[in-house]
């Protein structure tokens, strides 16, 4: 497989067409999927026997992703304005690049935004006494990477992983130094079923009217925008709330690869760009709607791996 970087060629005649095809009533895809249908998709968890929790994912474009979460305990510090102070780290590792690559930095940050936002209840988790706190470390590694950009694949990997986190059980009281139950069997989950789930980014893009979950390379190419759209909910069976949006670098005259560069296909030679120069209020309200609906049947699924291994 081409590394994350590299480019595959897609002469101007086939962008058009691709575009073309994209922007039909109804729309015509590539690879015959829906608009809102994913590729098939392999995942598991509780794969790694020395860490809280664990998952692997494997993409349908052949992209592999294993997660792993670890907790140690730490004294609690705050920052001058009262907020939370590292408690969470997360390091993506792209297999075959370079530790001082860009790509891991990137792609970190895309997990950090969503699973740090304001919404998101993970650092009130990890607190365990007014004085200590759980310091979380999850780790992220790419084994293969994807022809298309990884960011819901990093993202659903690390929902799985936080998922089956488990915590050893407290057996000290509030006012004593923290000590624990040291049967793994009497642990705790760190997301109860009935409590709000770690949340989850799905990347969206619209050609024209129309728009599209689970974007390949090609797809990605001819976009008028791209969107992470962040989502949470209480529970797989309650519709989610969106805690935030991003865009991304749409690929409309070029490629987008899976290191954010926008590079030109064609041997060299410049193509023309195909978006119209914005996307309508409309198409944005309908891909936040459409992303609800879609982000429920998500929530479903991972709750079903989850289930599937308990």
């Amino acid at each position: 497989m081409a590394p994350p970087t590299s480019t595959t060629l897609i002469s101007p005649a086939e962008l058009s067409y691709l575009r073309s095809s994209l922007a039909l009533n109804p729309p015509i895809r590539p690879d015959a999927r829906s608009p809102t249908q994913f590729r098939p998709l392999v995942a598991e968890i509780d794969i790694l026997p020395s860490t809280n929790g664990s998952a692997r994912m494997i993409w349908g474009d052949g992209g592999e992703c294993v997660v792993g979460v670890k907790v140690e305990v730490e004294p609690t510090e705050l920052t001058a304005d009262g907020k939370r102070k590292n408690w969470v780290e997360i390091g993506v590792e792209v297999q075959g690049q370079r530790d001082d690559d860009p790509l891991g930095v990137f792609l970190g940050m895309t997990v950090t935004e969503s699973l740090l936002t304001p919404s998101s209840t993970l650092t009130e988790r990890l607190a365990i006494t007014s004085r200590f706190h759980w310091k979380m470390y999850i780790d992220i590694l790419l084994i293969t990477p994807p022809l298309s950009h990884p960011g819901t694949l990093l993202s659903l990997s690390t929902n799985l992983a936080l998922r089956s986190t488990r915590l050893p059980r407290l057996t000290s009281e509030a006012d004593e130094d923290p000590m624990f139950d040291d049967d793994w069997d009497a642990s705790v989950p760190l997301y109860q079923a009935s409590n709000q789930l770690p949340p989850i980014t799905l990347l969206v893009l619209s050609v024209g009217d129309n728009i599209f979950f689970d974007p390949t390379k090609e797809e990605l190419a001819v976009a008028d925008c791209v969107l992470a759209v962040s989502l949470a909910t209480n529970s797989a069976k309650d519709t989610p709330k969106v805690i935030g949006v991003r865009t991304l670098e749409s690929g409309s005259g070029g490629i987008v690869t899976t290191a954010g560069a926008k590079d030109v296909g064609s041997g060299g030679a410049a193509v023309e760009a195909t978006s119209m120069g914005g996307v309508k209020r409309t198409v944005v309200k309908k891909i936040i709607k459409e992303s609800l609906s879609v982000g429920k049947e998500v929530f479903g699924s991972l709750q079903g791996v989850v289930d599937a291994n308990h």
